[in-house]
């Protein structure tokens, strides 16, 4: 063989070889990417996260999420049940770890468990029945009815509709930023309920309806309560919804162990969980990786350490940190997740119809002239939350709601109304050392002859009584004018009073009726101009020299009355002002005096001792609270009196009474120092200074002082200085607020009492 033909053989077998190369190359190639693309063709797979209730344990969710979310490990569906519920909601619109905290934080969790909200946002007439009650019964029928005892829910309702206001016109939650459900359960079939369609605030409250705290929660025909009660881990749910892997977050009860089952409050709560235990118990099997966050010694009722809830759910879920990452980078190997879509951004609904249901004794007229919407109109959620408290501070109402449902192409904004009886009564018990002991009974009767009238009666029946009757006709849509009707009367002690050169207790009987034309700004305001006759008898409380019996006087007078009251708080407010500036025309037209048989009348033709005729009054009393810290309150008073002409001696009757810790009437005057009406006083200009110490939960500690330049009722010129200081303990009581104290009095006229005094009060007021 040549040279060349060996070369050429060499050659040919050469490029075989290569093609065969190339040719198993280009397999490889064609195999693997076949391999790759069936690999993302397969559909990425679906992250469920659980959540279970627990009430205020339920925050540690947040730093499970926390822990998820520096994993880069976001769920694609969540569960959730009670507290596990509106975390879970919430989460799923796409509020941010750091937005969780600050609402929880934010939110007034006081008001939330009660049925209270704030008595700036009652309406102004009904303050005095607000929260100055042991007891309000509603009267049917003829027929007292006990109250349930559970919370309405109307602020949690109100605050849940404010944060979930993005996604308001949403009525499926699996088209949320996130797919969400819920669980509640049906009471009266007992069987649990999956809310995944509706209005997102009604399927969180109805899930988190804690039995024995929060009344049950109606939808559609199903009276819903926690979901809890029967399921506490919806795993199976997010399950069914489409998720692939479950991780879940378990804070809610654990069974004690026998040891802990020697109490019969344990053995009970042992007993009730038992059935959602063994769901648990079934659930968690589903579950790839549970995270079981430990509270200690903090009341699932307790909403306040936020902080350090959060933090335990935390730690609990770190050591699975690592875990996490290694998912969300296997996850992504099948394709990113989608950004979810942002619907935070969203602030105003326009509304096509409004609706009100519910209601029967107060008009959809005065309802829509409260809430201030028309439809078409933008609105906002700040707008909304707020005069839908504006309806409820009426004190018509045991609740009051709103909701947003999608109708076709339709948004429909209905206002529900669970309207309180046309009847309430209302009782307490006071004790104080001015007025002794009694019995505070009110009813209150609305729409009692036409449509936005009221009938009232309050009344302190004790050995110095007081009853007030009121009726009142509102007018308008708004309610902001009205006329009323009053009836007043009261028998109040003076502990030291001089007429007629004798010195001793009187007792004081004052009766007025007449009527009033009142004018309303917003809720805290109210300017009057009354019309009144007034009948007043002084009566000695010792044996009289002279057997002086009694002074009568009858007067004919006409006030002009601005008031605000915007204390956040009846009792131990911490902000807020109270302020009453009147101006009165007063003729004396008549009286009586009875020395011992003997009567005598008294008019303009016979004045006797009397001065008959007009004097002019002008009063004002200012007292503003200012928070300083959490613990910490300030208020500053100021007061100011000027009558003109005060009668002679023999027959003073336009003096105004000074001392004591509270007004006791409308012409009575508070001052640390002294006992309650001690001084008579025509002129006055004061000022004071409190500070309120929140000592622990509803313990107040308060020191407080008072100067004030005055002219006694029988003095013709010059002023006395008078000073007063005191310390006292209080406490917000079931039967009222409780208070004691000691306070020194500075005068130098004061001769008939110890500059020392005590005092002590319990129960609300009249």
């Amino acid at each position: 063989m040549t040279f060349r033909q060996e070369s050429a053989k060499y050659s040919s077998g050469s490029h075989i070889r290569l093609v065969i190369k190339l040719s198993l190359t280009l397999l490889c190639l064609l195999c693997a990417g076949l391999s790759v693309t069936a690999q993302n063709s397969q559909k990425r797979p679906k992250v469920g996260l659980v959540l279970s209730g627990g009430g205020s344990h339920g925050m540690a969710h947040i730093g499970v999420l926390k822990v998820m979310e520096e994993a880069g490990l976001r769920p694609d569906i969540i569960t959730g049940t009670s507290m596990g519920s509106i975390i879970g909601g919430f989460y799923a619109m796409g509020y941010s770890i750091d937005s969780l905290e600050k609402i929880l934080k934010a939110m007034n969790w006081d008001l939330l468990l009660s049925n209270k909200i704030p008595q700036n946002k009652i309406k102004f007439s009904e303050k005095r029945h607000f929260d100055n009650s042991v007891m309000s019964l509603p009267v049917i029928f003829k027929k007292v009815r006990l109250p349930s005892g559970l919370i309405s829910g109307q602020q949690i309702e109100n605050s849940l509709s404010f944060y979930a206001w993005p996604a308001a016109n949403i009525n499926n939650f699996s088209l949320l930023p996130i797919p969400f459900m819920c669980v509640g359960v049906d009471l009266v079939k007992f069987k649990q309920v999956d809310l995944g369609t509706g209005y997102l605030p009604d399927a969180l409250r109805a899930s988190s309806s804690i039995p024995t705290v929060f009344s049950p929660l109606k939808i559609d025909s199903a009276l819903l309560t926690d979901g809890g009660v029967i399921n506490n881990f919806p795993a199976l749910e997010a399950k069914n919804m489409g998720a692939d892997l479950l991780i879940g977050s378990y804070v809610a009860f654990r069974p004690y162990d026998e040891n802990h089952l020697q109490s019969v409050s344990n053995i009970i709560e042992q007993i009730g969980f038992s059935r959602s235990i063994d769901d648990f118990n079934e659930q968690k099997k589903l579950i790839k990786i549970l995270v079981s966050p430990v509270v200690r010694n903090i009341s699932i009722l307790n909403f306040t350490p936020v902080d350090s809830i959060v933090e335990i759910g935390y730690k609990a879920a770190l050591p699975y940190k690592e875990y996490f990452k290694r998912l969300a980078d296997s996850l992504d190997r099948y394709g990113k997740q989608e950004p979810l879509p942002y619907i935070l951004d969203k602030k105003y609904y326009s509304f096509d119809r409004i609706e009100i249901k519910g209601n029967k004794i107060i008009p959809d007229k005065q309802i829509l002239g409260v809430l201030d919407i028309r439809a078409g109109e933008k609105v906002d959620k700040h707008k909304l939350y707020d005069n839908i408290e504006l309806l409820y501070g009426m004190n018509s109402f045991e609740k009051v709601k709103y909701k947003i449902e999608p109708r076709g192409d339709s948004l429909i904004l209905i206002i529900e109304c669970f309207e309180k009886p046309k009847t309430m009564f209302y009782g307490s018990v006071h004790y104080d050392n001015a007025l002794g002991s009694g019995i505070l009974m009110s009813v209150s009767v609305k729409n009692l002859l036409t449509s936005g009238s009221e009938f009232s009666m309050d009344s302190f029946l004790g050995q110095y009584y007081r009853v007030k009757m009121l009726f009142s006709q509102s007018m308008g849509g708004y309610q902001k004018f009205g006329i009323s009707a009053l009836f007043n009367a009261d028998d109040t002690p003076i502990p030291i009073l001089t007429i007629k050169g004798e010195t001793g207790e009187w007792e004081s009987l004052n009766l007025s009726s007449g009527f009033s034309f009142d004018r309303l700004f917003g809720l805290n305001q109210m300017l009057s101009l009354s019309f009144d006759v007034e009948n007043r008898y002084l009566m000695p409380r010792y044996v009289s020299g002279i057997d002086l019996r009694y002074l009568s006087y009858n007067y004919l007078t006409s006030t002009l009355n601005y008031r605000v009251n915007s204390l956040d708080n009846r009792h131990f407010p911490d902000k807020g002002t109270l302020l009453n500036i009147s101006a009165g025309i007063s003729d004396l037209f008549s009286g009586s005096i009875k020395i011992g048989k003997d009567r005598t009348e008294i008019d303009k033709d016979s004045p006797g001792e009397f001065r008959i005729g007009r004097f002019y009054t002008l009063e004002g009393n200012w007292k503003k609270y200012f928070p300083s810290g959490k613990r910490l309150t300030l208020s500053l008073s100021a007061d100011i009196l000027y009558v003109n002409r005060c009668d002679s001696v023999p027959s003073q009757n336009n003096f105004f009474m000074l001392g004591g810790m509270t007004s006791v009437n409308d012409r009575s005057i508070a001052m640390y120092g002294f006992r309650t009406n001690e001084i008579a006083v025509k002129q006055l200009a004061g000022m004071g200074m409190e500070l309120d110490w929140k000592l622990l939960k509803d313990f107040h500690l308060t020191v407080g002082a008072n100067l004030a330049e005055a002219m006694e009722a029988d003095r013709t010129s010059g002023y006395s200085l008078l000073a007063g200081y005191g310390a006292g303990l209080g406490y917000m009581s079931i039967l009222g607020p409780v208070k004691v104290g000691v306070m020194h009095g500075l005068y130098g006229q004061e001769k008939y009492f110890s500059k020392i005094k005590g005092y002590f009060s319990i129960g609300f007021q009249f």
